[in-house]
């Protein structure tokens, strides 16, 4: 072949070559949509605002293929501010950890891999392969879904469009350095601060590959984000772990009331006294499909009185037990701020135990220690992102029947005792760092017992006459402390 035809070919190879962007970036000049293929016909990806910015990946005719917030589409060019003559916007290509859209890092543990949810549509290789899309100037080009096979079928997201499955966001506590390897040597792509929306494109291990809204993209270490549900629910939630201690105080008030019977112990009294609290307790929920969740939590809470209850110049000390062990399920609203309805079921126990309760030297008022076991049952609602930092629990629960109720031996109120309890609760939560949170708990306990007839003749209670006795609890619990997720 001569130099001259051999000319003439590469000359028309170069003009027939699909012009592909350099990983330029434009912003948008107005509200508009993604598309997952070229074409205004195609299923909408994501709608955009004006002024986003967007890396574009290749372009054909009037359409550019570009990269945002974690997703990647078609739009038109004159949606989105191009440099004159397509000047390339310079960039330094080492500050990005891979090459039109694929990690240099594959997988897990670098084998494998999650789905590639840019894959070859990213280099425009996937664009022969599915299908058609009409351009709208009445010509054909080559289109592509995100995940387009041969057959051109599109697949779909959770909210019926066609595209990208939504991607995991998160967020940093602090300004965090994003690297463009693996390694806190490596030079920086990007700084990401407590409000700066980060896509996450692979998270595992130590190292999770991430991006954000102007398709800068690099690494940073899985233990400093926080990550969230993508909008409208992506069915990917992960088993989830915590486990919380808090410290605080606790008013116990027991009062007991006999109508006709005299105004002081044992008829009618009321006492009370604050108590130093050590609250535990643990969570597990496992995703059922893409909304529900289900699992149990336990929950211990231990009390100990300071001073006690001072009678007749003697004060009787007394601690009090709580245990709460129930099985939950979950219902998620599927909203910006987590929102998830639960139902619980479950064991309460409480026991309430007087210091020397049969010294009644010491224990002059003659109290008796006090046990209450019964089903339980309520529910809660949880707001994990009612702000930036912020979320907020609150739950309600009942023992509506089945209660059994035991008192010290010689010291009972009456022959056939019996229980129903409401249990009020709020947890404010600030998240703290990405997997531990600071907690403001407060509980408020109203149990009404009822101990029916006259006690039996061996009690040292002192009361007089057979007149139904009832009683109540009453106890107000502020505490502060520290939840963990696994």
């Amino acid at each position: 072949m001569s130099v001259k035809a051999l000319t003439i070919v590469l000359v028309l190879g170069v003009l027939a070559w699909p012009a592909t962007g350099h990983a330029e970036k434009v912003k948008t000049n107005q509200s508009t949509k993604l598309y997952s293929r070229a074409g205004e016909q195609s299923p909408v990806v994501l709608s955009v605002k004006s002024g986003q910015t967007m890396t574009v990946l290749a372009s054909d005719g009037r359409w550019l293929k570009v990269r945002t917030q974690g997703r990647t589409g078609w739009i038109p060019r004159s949606k989105v501010d191009v440099p004159e003559g397509d000047e390339e916007i310079a960039r330094n290509t080492r500050r990005r950890p891979f090459v039109d859209g694929r990690g240099t890092r594959r997988g897990f543990g670098g084998e494998g891999g999650p789905d590639d949810r840019v894959g070859a549509d990213a280099t425009g290789d996937g664009d022969s392969r599915s299908g058609t899309g009409d351009d709208g100037d009445g010509r054909k080009s080559r289109g592509g879904g995100p995940r387009g096979g041969g057959d051109g079928d599109d697949p779909k997201s959770d909210d019926g469009n066609t595209g990208d499955a939504p991607r995991p966001m998160a967020h940093v506590s602090e300004s965090t350095t994003i690297y463009s390897e693996p390694d806190k040597k490596s030079e920086a792509s990007f700084t990401a601060g407590p409000k700066t929306a980060i896509y996450v494109l692979e998270a595992a291990g130590k190292w999770s590959l991430v991006e954000n809204d102007d398709g800068d993209a690099g690494y940073v270490l899985t233990s400093k984000l926080s990550i969230e549900e993508p909008e409208g629910g992506s069915g990917g939630h992960k088993r989830m772990i915590d486990l919380r201690g808090r410290l605080g105080v606790t008013l116990v008030k027991q009062s007991l009331s006999t109508p006709g019977g005299g105004a002081v112990l044992p008829e009618n009294y009321s006492a009370s006294s604050s108590s130093f609290t050590v609250a535990l307790g643990g969570a597990v929920l496992y995703p059922y499909g893409k909304r529900a969740w289900l699992g149990g939590e336990l929950g211990y809470d231990f009390n100990k009185a300071f001073p006690g209850i001072s009678y007749m110049n003697k004060t009787t000390s007394f601690s009090y037990h709580v245990l709460n062990i129930r099985g939950v399920a979950g219902y998620d609203l599927q909203k910006k701020n987590g929102m998830t309805v639960y139902g619980r079921l479950g064991l309460h126990y409480d026991s309430f135990q007087i210091s020397d309760v049969e010294d009644l030297q010491k224990n002059v008022a003659k109290l008796p220690s006090q046990i209450i076991a019964a089903p339980i049952l309520g529910g809660a609602l949880d707001i994990p992102r009612l702000g930036q930092t912020i979320g907020l629990k609150v739950s309600l629960d009942f023992i509506p029947f089945l209660a059994s109720v035991s008192q010290t031996k010689n010291l009972e109120d009456g022959t056939d005792p019996s229980a129903k309890a409401v249990f009020l609760g709020g947890v404010f939560t600030y998240h703290w760092k990405p997997k531990m949170d600071l907690q403001l708990t407060y509980d408020l306990t109203y149990e009404s017992l009822s101990f029916g007839g006259a006690p039996p003749a061996t009690s040292q209670r002192g009361h007089m006459g057979t007149t139904t006795r009832s009683g109540s609890d009453f106890n107000n619990a502020i505490s502060g402390g520290i939840a963990y997720a696994f």
